[in-house]
C-alpha cells in the first residue's frame, strides 16, 4: 500500500510539473530580453539621457526621472531602464554632490508603477498575461486606474524632495539615436495591434524583436553583448524552482493562494504583498500561478499587487537589487535608500491594498 502510495504521489507531482511548464512563457521572457538588447543596441542609453537633460531643466530632475521612469518602463523591461539610468544617476550624484537617495528612489518607484501597467511590462506581468488569455487592451483596461493613482500620491509625496534635488547638469546625451524611440512605438503598435486581431503573445514579442534588426542591421555583435543572458537564465531558474517548490508544497499552501487570487481586499493585496517581499515579486507570481487557478480578469489584479509590492523593500522586484547593487559599486550609502524606499514604496502600495485595483 505504501509503495503504491508513493507511486500514486510522484505520478501526480510529474503530471502536475508538466501541466504547470508553458513553454511559452519562457519563449516571451526571452523575446522580452532580445526587445531590450535591440533598444540598448540603438544606443537608447543617450536618448534617455538626452530626454533627462532637456525635460530636468524644466520640471526638476527628480520629476525628469518619474517621467522617463514611467514612460519608458511600460515598452522595455523595467530591469533595462535601471540599467541605464541607475549608473548615470550615482555619477552625478557623484559629481555634483546631490544626494542620490531620491532620484535612486523615484527610479525604482516608477520603474515598478509604469512596468505594471503593460502585459509586458515586466516578467511577471508576461507570465499573468500568457496564462490569463486576454488581449493586451484589456490588460491595460484592468491596470491603469490603480497605476495612475498610485503615480499621482507618489509624485506628491516626492514633492519637497524634487526641490532639493534642483535642475540637472551635465547629462546630455551624445550620439543618441531617433531610431531607439520609434523602436520603442512600433513594438507597442505591435504587440497591441497583434493581440486585437488575436495573434499569439508569443508570436507579437518576436516579431516585434525581429523587427529590431531593421534598425540593427550592422550591429549584430553589439546585440548579443548586450543580450543579458545571465539575467534571464536566473530568471528562468527562479521560476522553475519556484514551481517545482510550490508543487511539492501545494496541499499546505493552496488555501492561502486561493485567498489571495480571490480579490477580497484588503486580504488579498496583504498576502501577495507579503510574498513578493519574502521572495521577490516574479517567484510569488509563478508560486499563485503554480498552485492555484488565476480567474482571467484577476491576473492585471495581481500584476499591479505584485508590481507596486515590489516597491517596498529591497528584495521585493528584481529592479531594486539592482538599483541598490549599482548604487553600492558607485560608493553610495544604501542605508538612506533604503529607508526612503520603504516609506515610499509603501504609499506607492496603498492604491493596490485599498481594492483599487
Amino acid at each position: 500500500m505504501s509503495i503504491l502510495f508513493q507511486f500514486e504521489h510522484s505520478e501526480y507531482a510529474i503530471r502536475s510539473l508538466l501541466e504547470s511548464f508553458d513553454p511559452s512563457v519562457y519563449a516571451s521572457l526571452a523575446f522580452l530580453f532580445g526587445i531590450a538588447a535591440q533598444f540598448r543596441a540603438m544606443n537608447g542609453y543617450s536618448l534617455l539621457r538626452k530626454i533627462l537633460s532637456s525635460l530636468g531643466s524644466k520640471v526638476g530632475l527628480l520629476y525628469a526621472v518619474v517621467f522617463v521612469s514611467a514612460i519608458f518602463s511600460p515598452l522595455i523591461l523595467n530591469d533595462v531602464v535601471i540599467l541605464i539610468l541607475s549608473p548615470v544617476l550615482v555619477k552625478y550624484s557623484r559629481d555634483f554632490k546631490v544626494d542620490a537617495a531620491p532620484l535612486i528612489v523615484a527610479e525604482i518607484t516608477y520603474t515598478n508603477i509604469g512596468s505594471s501597467l503593460t502585459p509586458f511590462g515586466n516578467p511577471q506581468n508576461i507570465l499573468l498575461w500568457e496564462k490569463s488569455g486576454l488581449s493586451a487592451q484589456e490588460f491595460v483596461r484592468l491596470t491603469w486606474m490603480p497605476i495612475v493613482v498610485s503615480a499621482l500620491v507618489t509624485a506628491l509625496v516626492l514633492y519637497p524632495l524634487n526641490k532639493k534635488v534642483g535642475a540637472p547638469k551635465g547629462l546630455e546625451g551624445k550620439g543618441w539615436s531617433l531610431g531607439s524611440a520609434v523602436y520603442l512605438v512600433l513594438v507597442g503598435i505591435i504587440i497591441f495591434s497583434f493581440s486585437f486581431l488575436g495573434v499569439s503573445d508569443v508570436l507579437s514579442l518576436g516579431i516585434s524583436f525581429f523587427a529590431g534588426f531593421a534598425f540593427n542591421r550592422r550591429r549584430l555583435r553589439k546585440i548579443r553583448g548586450e543580450f543579458d543572458a545571465k539575467s534571464l537564465l536566473i530568471l528562468y531558474l527562479l521560476i522553475a524552482s519556484v514551481t517545482v517548490a510550490s508543487i511539492v508544497l501545494r496541499p499546505l499552501i493552496t488555501p492561502y493562494a486561493e485567498l489571495a487570487v480571490l480579490g477580497n481586499q484588503p486580504l488579498a493585496g496583504s498576502l501577495v504583498a507579503l510574498l513578493s517581499n519574502v521572495i521577490s515579486n516574479v517567484p510569488a507570481t509563478q508560486f499563485f500561478l503554480t498552485v492555484t487557478n488565476v480567474p482571467p480578469r484577476l491576473a492585471p489584479v495581481i500584476a499591479v499587487e505584485a508590481g507596486l509590492a515590489g516597491n517596498i523593500d529591497p528584495i521585493g522586484s528584481l529592479a531594486n537589487l539592482l538599483a541598490l547593487s549599482i548604487a553600492k559599486q558607485g560608493g553610495l550609502a544604501i542605508k538612506r535608500i533604503v529607508v526612503l524606499q520603504l516609506f515610499i514604496g509603501t504609499i506607492s502600495f496603498l492604491p493596490a491594498l485599498l481594492g483599487l485595483a
